[in-house]
């Protein structure tokens, strides 16, 4: 379903107060975007007294990360998320289970984040939708996963992505959950916000054809699609 808010603000109002909601059932595992797009849900879900006694019992798994980046790098996933969530909730080493852009072996690296989830079911996905539709690091063109896998990054990703970094960076491959994993979390928000975003918004809604990975989200009652006033100004309110 499509729920369309008037601002980015009230988007990242929604999302946060259901973070909070989720953050309340029994055994809360959350696999999160990192990107601009979240980063004001998080402030609104941190900046909320009554979560921090609660996060204790919070586990967070990783959706994606560059290959080659190592995790202490300024651009990584994990530094993003650090920065917007992880140190504003005070969660400690631990209840982080994230993606290992450096590891030695990247199949055993996909196993590993595999194997926890097989054990810790995800109970809230947020998604942020890229340039080019992708879902995670799950670029056009990438087969629908079970599991997580590594993937080539389309040239489009490649570019927008420097902007995480401060200075040009070589960016080829990414190590991701598959769309299937994100689709068997018990509830999933995909939010996308801004003008910017309109015309793949656009796309996704009204071209099958496209065959865009956010449009394997589609269709579920789980699964919803939060955008703002502008990134919705080219398709009709459901």
């Amino acid at each position: 379903m499509i729920q369309v808010f008037a601002t980015e603000e009230e988007v990242a109002e929604a999302i946060a107060r259901e973070m909070k909601e989720h953050l309340a059932y029994e055994h809360p595992v959350f696999c999160l975007a990192s990107g601009s797009t979240p980063q004001k849900s998080y402030m609104k879900f941190a900046a909320d007294a009554d979560i921090q006694a609660k996060v204790q019992q919070l586990n967070i798994v990783s959706l994606d990360e560059w290959v080659g980046i190592s995790r202490e790098s300024e651009g990584s996933c994990y530094q993003m998320l650090k920065q917007d969530l992880f140190s504003l909730v005070k969660l400690e080493p631990q209840q982080i289970e994230f993606f290992e852009g450096m590891a030695a072996d990247l199949e055993q690296e996909c196993q590993r984040i595999d194997r926890f989830i097989a054990q810790h079911p995800i109970t809230f996905s947020l998604m942020g939708v890229g340039m080019n539709g992708h879902i995670g690091l799950n670029e056009p063109g990438c087969p629908v996963l079970g599991h997580s896998s590594v993937v080539e990054l389309s040239e489009t990703t490649r570019t927008v992505a420097q902007k995480y970094f401060r200075q040009p960076t070589v960016l080829e491959k990414g190590i991701t959950l598959g769309l299937n994993q994100v689709a068997g979390s018990k509830r999933v928000i995909v939010a996308i916000t801004g003008e910017r975003k309109a015309e793949i918004v656009r796309e996704i809604f009204t071209n099958p054809e496209a065959k865009l990975p956010a449009q394997e989200l589609l269709g579920y009652e789980h699964i919803d699609f939060f955008l703002d006033s502008e990134a919705a100004k080219y398709i009709k309110q459901r």
